[in-house]
This record gives structure tokens, sequence and C-alpha cells, in this order.
């Protein structure tokens, strides 16, 4: 009998096979010594914990958590930045209506003393943004975009406080959240050359690049409520909030690597990976000659000035166009709301169509999105100035057509610029902040030089900044049909070749 059991027990170590036949069976199991149930308890356990693993890994889809995880916290820091935009408007009641009660600490703002903070933040993002994006190449937006995401929620918390001190307290925070966020689109750039496949590329850059509709998903409600009921300080400490626990969030699911991820399957690792040369081992540093040489970058740079340059028209500035028409507070923070979610439903739309139409070259297809893009919105906003300010809903119905339009710039410019710069992405969809900071850094002047809010002459003065703006489109739509281009330009070709090439042996010393 002990014989048999040595014997039983040898032929299943030796044959893995046999082994979990036997198992299955409850007759064998019951016949067989104790040691044997070691064994199946690991087997057992190791099934469980594949399942498990299988269960959470999505399908292999874990790239999509990613995307949706990094759109919330680029669009929680960029909340935390912009709602200075909305509340400005209100300032000055609130200031009023404390300045009724007896409180005469706090500071009223002028018109230009607005202006100045809005570009207070650009002029912080233009300092910011080349430190960061270095330090992102060197360490990685997981660990980068956490500490300025931590650095941010702070000082958004303390922004009620330095708005009712003095301007120039104002000022400085300002600056500091633009250096915080100047990294933005850097990370967009980051993530989708390290998790996207190609074949994905405009649906990626459709869920990342669209965090600033987040602005329309959680800031407006939020500052409409409160501004309406409690007033606007209060939505800077919620924005502080959600920032924090969306960070945290992100710092536990988020990895800059795939094959770091402990979520991510080998299938998916090869989905992502595939076609694309990668190589942990090199540093690739970015060609900035060659690529300051391409022409379709600057293309992509032109239209991506163009996009954000109109899209801030009603962006920072819709409060006090729908002031003008007459809307009440909670009106237009819903009224830009419900655009914003529209925007979002077109913007996946247009990015699972840019990936899936198939009987259109992909320069055609980059070509089509792009006007759609651009030159659509010009036509909406000369719209906008042909109708009669009486009908103010008219206005608004453009207004959303003309924001939803921008939806299609994942399958344009944004595309084109992932396409041409495969593994440098990071720097050419990054380096359009320096375009959008330039934006930021125009609209006031623009605003104060042409809007005059209260005077007679108003109607005109709006017909001339939309109609700026709706050239400004055309001419950019214009040069990016021009110059568009699908294929990696010549210095990601450069690169491939240099990382192909064979390694010489390293030469050993003889003592």
């Amino acid at each position: 009998m002990i014989l048999e059991v040595l014997s039983r027990f040898k032929t299943t170590c030796h044959a893995p096979e046999n082994f979990h036949k036997k198992i299955n069976s409850p007759v064998d199991f019951q016949n067989s010594s104790a040691p044997n149930t070691s064994p199946i308890l690991l087997a057992n356990f190791g099934m469980r914990c594949q399942r498990l693993r299988d269960f959470f890994s999505l399908k292999h889809c874990v790239r999509w958590m990613v995307f949706v995880l990094t759109w919330l916290q680029l669009g929680s820091v960029m909340n935390c930045v912009d709602v200075f935009s909305f509340s400005m408007v209100y300032m000055e009641k609130n200031s009023s209506i404390a300045a009724e009660a007896g409180l005469d600490d706090i500071y009223i703002y002028t018109l230009e003393e607005k202006s100045s903070l809005i570009s207070a933040m650009a002029i912080g993002s233009l300092i910011g943004m080349y430190p960061q994006n270095n330090l992102m190449q060197k360490y990685g937006p997981r660990y980068v975009l956490t500490v300025a995401s931590f650095l941010c929620a702070t000082i958004t918390a303390f922004m009620p406080w330095a708005l009712d001190t003095h301007y120039h307290v104002a000022l400085v925070f300002r600056i500091i959240q633009g250096i915080l966020y100047s990294a933005d689109f850097g990370v967009v750039g980051y993530v989708v050359s390290k998790w996207a496949p190609i074949s994905e590329t405009g649906i990626s850059l459709a869920a990342l690049s669209g965090f600033t509709a987040a602005r329309a998903v959680i800031q407006l409600p939020l500052a409409g409520w409160t501004t309406s009921n409690i007033g606007w300080r209060p939505i800077y400490y919620i924005l502080s909030v959600i920032l924090v626990i969306s960070t945290v969030i992100w710092f536990l699911l988020y990895r800059d690597d795939p094959e770091e991820h402990f979520l991510v399957t080998r299938v998916e690792v090869q989905t992502i990976t595939g076609g694309r040369i990668t190589d942990h081992k090199k540093d690739k540093k970015t060609p900035y000659r060659e690529v300051l040489s391409e022409k379709s970058v600057w293309a992509v740079w032109f239209a991506g000035f163009a996009d954000i340059f109109a899209s801030f028209v009603f962006l920072v500035y819709g409060a006090q166009y729908y002031e003008y028409l007459g809307m009440d507070i909670q009106a237009n923070a819903w009224l830009n709301s419900m655009k914003g979610y529209l925007f979002i439903g077109v913007r996946v739309i247009a990015g699972l169509a840019s990936d899936r139409i198939h009987f259109l070259p992909e320069k055609s297809k980059l070509r089509l999105f792009n006007t759609i893009s651009l030159q659509v919105p010009a036509f909406f906003l000369v719209l906008v100035v042909l109708m009669p300010r009486e009908h103010p809903y008219l206005h608004v119905v453009c207004i959303t057509f003309y924001q939803a339009s921008f939806g299609f710039n994942c399958g344009g410019f944004y595309k084109g610029a992932a396409l041409i710069s495969r593994q440098f992405s990071y720097f050419v969809i990054g380096y359009i902040q320096l375009f959008k900071s330039l934006a930021t850094l125009l609209e006031p002047v623009l605003f104060s030089l042409f809007v005059l809010p209260g005077s007679e002459g108003a109607e005109l003065s709006w017909t001339s900044y939309f109609l700026i703006h709706a050239m400004t489109l055309t001419v950019a739509n214009t040069v990016y049909v021009i110059f568009a281009r699908s294929e990696p330009a010549d210095f990601v070709l450069n690169a491939d070749l240099e990382l192909s090439k064979p390694q010489l042996p390293c030469e050993t010393s003889i003592n």
C-alpha cells in the first residue's frame, strides 16, 4: 500500500497533466496522502488569483481606465485654475453686499485688474512649461503631476483669502497657479505616446485632450449654485477638495508605463506597443532643431492656438455675454454646462469615427475633421453676429453648436500631432500649452480693447470681437489643410533608425 502511494506521488510530480487529471477525481483525492493537499490548494489559490486579476483587468482595457482617470485629474486641476474666470463676474456684487454690511477689509477689483489676473495665469504657465516638461520627461507625469496637483489644491483653497486681501497677493497666487497648471498638454502627449495603440489614437486623444470639458461637467453647476446661494468663495474650497481626492485616486491607479501597471495583462501590453519601437534602456533625447524645422508641426501649433483662442471667447467671457443678453447667473452656469455635455458626446463620436472610418485616406480624414473643428465654428460665430439681441436663446443655440464643433479637433490637428511625432508627441502636443498661454495673454487685451460692457456701442464691440476670432479660425484651418501630414515626420524616422542600429560590444580591458 505504501509503495503504491509513493508510486502514485512520483507519477504526479513528474507529470503535471496527470496531476491535474487526478485531482479532478474525488476517489483519488480521498485516497491520496496528506502531503498532496498542498499542491492542490496552491493550484486552486493560483486559479482564483488569476480569475480575480482577469476580472479587474477589465478584459484587457485598463488603458481606458487610465484615460478616464487622467481626464478627471487634468480637468480637476483646470477647474481650480479656471474658476476665477467665472467668479470674477460676481465678485464685485458680493463685495458690494459685504461693504453694505460693514466689512471694509475686502478688496474691490477694477475690470483691468480682473483681466490682468486672467493673464497672470498665462504668464505662470509660460514660466513653468519648460521646467515642468523637462521634469516630466525625466521622472514621468505620475510624480510630477501629483506634486503639482497637491500644491494647486492648496493654493486654490487660499485663493479667496488672497482675492480679499489685495490685488498684488492675488496676482502672485494666479502666477503660481499657472506654473502648476503648465504641464497639462504635456501629460496628454505623454500618456497617449505610452498608453494608446496607433489604431486608437483618435479616441484616446478625444478622451484626454477633452479634459477642458470637466469645466462644464463639474465646475459650472457647482459655481452657479454656490454663487447664487452662498457666494463665490465656497466654490474654491469645494474644487480644492475634489482635486485632492482625484489626485489620490490617480496616483494609486496610474503608472507611467503600461508594463509597470499591476492590472495590465500581457495581451494588452502587446496591443498597446504593437507596431512601435520600445526601448526602456535608451534615453531618447528630443531633437528640438528637427522638430522646429518641420512645417507640419507649426501647422499643428497654429491650429491649436486658433482652437484655444476661439474657444476662450465663451469659456472665459461667456458669463459677460450672457449677462449682456439679459440672462441670470444660474441660467448662465447651466447653459454653459449643457454645452459641455454636448461637447463630450461630440468628442467621443468624433474620436471613434476618426479611428474607424477606413474609406478615406488618413490625411483626408485629418483635413476633414480639422475643417469641422475650426471652419464650422467660424460659421456659427458669424451667425451669432447676425442674430438680433432680442432673441437670446437663438444666440444660445448657435453658441452651443459653436462649442460642440471644437470636439472634432481630436480627429484633426491633435491626431495629426500624434501621428507625425509618435514617441515625441509629449513635446509636440505639450507645446500646444505655449500657444494656449499666448492666447490667454492676448484674449484679455482684445476684450478690453473691443468690448465695452454697458456702453451704447456694446453690440458693435461684441461684433468686432467675434469677427476677429472667426477670421483667425479660417486662416489657421487653411494653413493646416495645406501642410497636414499623417505619416511620421523625418525626426521620428531618424530617431527610429538610431534605435535600430546594432550596438558595438563593450570593450574589455586586459589587465
